[in-house]
This record gives structure tokens, C-alpha cells and sequence, in this order.
């Protein structure tokens, strides 16, 4: 796939560069577009690479699903001068950007996400107690499996499959969903995503152990967490600028990609 690509971007005369993540940052300064060939792994990856770039992205799907591509592998060719004419769709995509402080200390990030920032148990049959907080207003206090934190980009990924709504990405808002509450009347929230949201992983009783704790981001980057620790997850500055195909609405993409409202 590489190759093809390659092919059909250097006969319509186009300057191409291959690359990983490490030693590309120089080249992104000259860049007017990059090119995703795989999944939405490679996809949420790349996202978290040109969005400080402010480079526009165009994903080739030559993986599974594919949500987040502009294209299949094998439409690429079909497409490729309606691309390069700026036919396809460009639409700003915004992200979260997450640190972690310990006893006043940051040890984590910042770092940024597409999808989600993920709180959860690493302990087996275990669960842990979160405190939540947006804008300094308290939240709630949740025990379960976990949370999840999502953009809209990010609520057709696991926080869906917490049973969370899908929402569309043009919206400014974040989604939280508990994993596996134990009170069942914690239902998944949305929230304002111009506020900052604090998630404090806390003890119910003194005397309980600490329970291995995980924090991830779009299940690529992460850290341990300990009692108190604080996860501080804002609005990213610069939206993340994704390639699609005009012909192709979001609720088309629902439709064929996750057969939504089939019976």
C-alpha cells in the first residue's frame, strides 16, 4: 500500500516522505499533508504527531475498521486528484491534553488525545474510588472499574462500548463514562469541555489497600497512579485537522462502519 501510495502521489508531482514518529518533526514544517496508511491505532498515533503542527491528515484504511479514515486502500487511486485539488473535506477535530501531579509534582504529560484519557483498576476483581471535579465544582465520587473520559471523536471507541451515547464530533463538550459502576444510577455524563476537568483517585475507608491503578491515553501512552494522585485533562489549544470524504456524512460513516440503526 505504501508503494502505490507513493506511486500515484509522485506522478501527479508531489515531494513525498516516509517516516516514524521520531526524527519526522522537521519535515512536518514542510509539510502541506500527511498520509495514515492503516487502522484508527495508526490514525489516533499520527493525530497526537501533526496536530501541534496544525498538519492536515488523511487516513488510508488498510486495517480493520477504520472509523477515522478519509479513504479505503483501494478507492486511494479513484481519489487521489480530488485530494490533491482540496475537494475533500477538512474538518477540525479538537483534543484533550492530560497531565498528572503527585503531592503538588507533575509526573506525567502534558500529553494530548484523540479518543480518551482511561482510568481503571489493574487489579483483578478489584475496584476504585474516583473523585471528579469540573472547573473545581465537584462532580461526583465514583466506584467501579474505572472511568473513561471522551471528545466526541472518541465516544464511538470505548466509551460506547461502556454503554455511552455517540456524539457528534462538531460538538464542545466532553463525555464521562463510568466502567461497570458499582451504583448503577451513574449514568454517562456530558459535560462543558471548555472547563477543566480534575479526576483525584482516592480510598473509601482508611484501612482499605491501595489497588493498582492505570491511566491511558487513546490506549497507547500512560502511567501508574497512586492514593491522591490527580489526572488533569483540559481542551487542547490547537484542533487536530482530519481529511474526508465530502460524499460521506458522519451518520453515513455510522451507518456503514458500525451498521447503526440496522435491525
Amino acid at each position: 500500500m505504501l508503494r502505490i501510495v507513493q506511486s500515484a502521489l509522485k506522478a501527479r508531482g508531489v515531494k513525498v516522505w516516509t517516516g516514524h514518529d521520531h526524527g519526522i518533526n522537521d519535515k512536518l514544517r514542510l509539510a502541506d499533508i500527511a498520509v495514515a496508511l492503516g487502522g484508527d491505532g495508526t490514525m489516533l498515533r499520527a493525530a497526537r504527531l501533526l496536530a501541534p503542527h496544525s498538519v492536515p491528515l488523511l487516513g488510508v484504511n488498510s486495517g480493520g475498521l477504520g472509523f477515522l479514515s478519509g479513504t479505503d486502500a483501494s478507492e486511494f487511486k479513484r481519489y487521489c486528484d480530488a485530494i490533491l485539488r482540496g475537494q475533500f473535506f477538512l474538518e477540525e477535530r479538537w483534543m484533550i491534553e492530560v497531565e498528572v501531579q503527585r503531592r503538588g509534582r507533575r509526573i506525567f504529560g502534558p500529553n494530548i488525545a484523540l479518543n480518551d484519557c482511561v482510568i481503571r483498576c489493574a487489579d483483578q476483581a478489584r475496584a476504585i474510588s474516583l473523585r471528579a471535579r469540573s472547573a473545581e465544582r465537584f462532580v461526583a465520587d465514583y466506584f467501579g472499574d474505572g472511568l473513561i473520559v471522551s471528545t466526541p471523536t472518541g465516544s464511538t471507541a470505548y466509551a460506547l462500548a461502556a454503554s455511552g451515547p455517540i456524539v457528534d464530533p462538531s460538538l464542545d463538550v466532553l463525555l464521562i463514562a463510568p466502567i461497570c459502576p458499582h451504583t448503577l444510577t451513574q449514568r454517562p455524563l456530558i459535560i462543558p469541555a471548555s472547563e477543566p476537568l480534575s479526576i483525584r483517585l482516592t480510598v473509601r475507608h482508611p484501612h482499605d489497600s491501595a489497588p493498582k491503578v492505570l491511566m491511558s491515553l487513546d490506549g497507547q501512552l500512560g502511567s501508574s497512579l497512586q492514593i491522591d494522585d490527580e489526572v488533569r485533562i483540559s481542551r487542547y489549544e490547537r484542533p487536530f485537522k482530519l481529511l474526508l470524504n465530502p460524499k460521506r456524512s458522519y451518520y453515513e460513516v455510522l451507518r456503514r462502519k458500525l451498521k447503526w440503526g440496522e435491525r
